[in-house]
């Protein structure tokens, strides 16, 4: 058994956590969040795992990596002590009449990108057999029927729960830490843990915006959503909606909860959603499905996403461990991967390491 030292318990951190202690090794987690995970970008998500549509979105090994994530997620999930809510339903991309071009070009990357069996072309029949409430106001859509979502909130609930009842992991809040060398490693293991650096087989860093004074090129990429209940809604897929200036879109939770958000606004801004995106989203909802005209409001919330150059994922040895970063908006659609190769990495098998172009060793 190793003993490993996290420093950040977003999502990426405490999934980490977790599959270290599943592996059978202890953990040590520092963290200037709280249990619940309120201060971090995975609890202001969507949480969709679509390699296709963010494939066309982005670049082709988006999808490689998401694919194997999505085969992780549901064992992944089963072997929590309690449920999360999680369907793989697919996702369905809509456009109104005048965002028409906005799907053709959709369509047109698409081609390039995909696979064939990767998405269907829905007419108004078949899109009202397959998604009854969209077919209402929508005459097509581009169904990609593999792709799935969860609920962000009941999985960082679970793992801080399971996280906190361990025996072989101890958890410390503590001021946010701006830089890390192996002196200030070194510094906090005596500080919270009251023991040399030297215990831990490595010192993890996942502090995700926290690490721009150590990795070169950090940005932050700002999302906003907002989370209704609508009991006058039934929509099971997650839907894209075509906009000119950024994407939207639309994840579902158990109980006619949902969750609207766009998501590539440039900019390191954590304050609160303004007047006009609140009203743009809103209209997006009301556009989508008339039902959510009588929708509750449960929360409007923004947060920023760590992103480097190549919007990719990177894991990187330094002189005192690894950076784990740069997951963007990505993070449920990149973690399980990339976990899963970083534990390689951990467990010597460099051989076995399947994203090589994004783990640096």
């Amino acid at each position: 058994m190793n003993r490993y030292l996290i420093i950040g318990s977003g999502l990426i951190g405490r999934l980490l956590a977790w599959r270290l202690l599943q592996a059978g090794h202890a953990v040590d987690i520092l963290s200037k969040d709280d249990v619940v995970g309120t201060d971090s970008a995975g609890y202001v998500a969507a949480a969709m795992i679509s390699p296709a549509t963010e494939a066309i979105h982005t670049e082709a090994a988006v999808k490689t990596i998401g694919l194997a994530s999505l085969n992780l997620w549901p064992q992944w999930l089963a072997a929590l002590p309690e449920p999360v809510f999680y369907q793989q339903h697919g996702t369905q991309v809509v456009a109104h009449p005048g965002d028409a071009a906005e799907l053709s070009r959709f369509m047109v990357r698409a081609k390039h990108v995909l696979d064939e069996g990767d998405y269907q072309l829905l007419d108004r029949a078949a899109l009202r057999e397959c998604a009854p409430d969209l077919a209402v106001n929508f005459d097509q859509s581009v169904y990609f029927p593999h792709e799935a979502c969860l609920d962000n909130r009941q999985l960082f609930r679970v793992l801080g729960d399971v996280l906190k009842a361990s025996a072989q992991c101890r958890w410390v809040r503590c001021d946010a830490v701006a830089t890390l060398s192996r002196e200030v490693v070194e510094q906090l293991a005596q500080q919270h843990f009251n023991q040399r650096a030297s215990v831990y087989a490595e010192t993890l860093d996942c502090r995700g915006n926290g690490a721009k004074q150590d990795v070169a090129n950090l940005r932050s990429v700002r999302g906003e959503i907002i989370r209704v209940h609508a009991p006058e809604v039934d929509l099971k897929h997650v839907v894209r909606l075509m906009h000119p200036r950024y994407p939207l879109y639309l994840a579902p939770r158990a109980n006619h909860e949902y969750v609207l958000g766009a998501t590539v606004i440039e900019s390191d801004d954590r304050s609160p959603v303004s007047v006009r995106s609140g009203m743009e989203l809103m209209s997006a909802l009301y556009s989508i499905h008339k039902g959510f005209a009588e929708a509750r409001v449960l929360e409007m919330a923004a947060h920023c996403r760590p992103t480097m150059p190549n919007n990719m994922p990177m894991i990187q040895r330094t002189e005192w461990g690894f950076h784990v970063n740069g997951f963007y908006r990505h993070g449920y659609l990149f973690a399980p991967a990339m976990i899963s190769d970083l534990l390689t990495v951990l467990a010597g098998q460099l051989e076995a390491v399947i994203f090589k172009e994004y783990v640096d060793v």
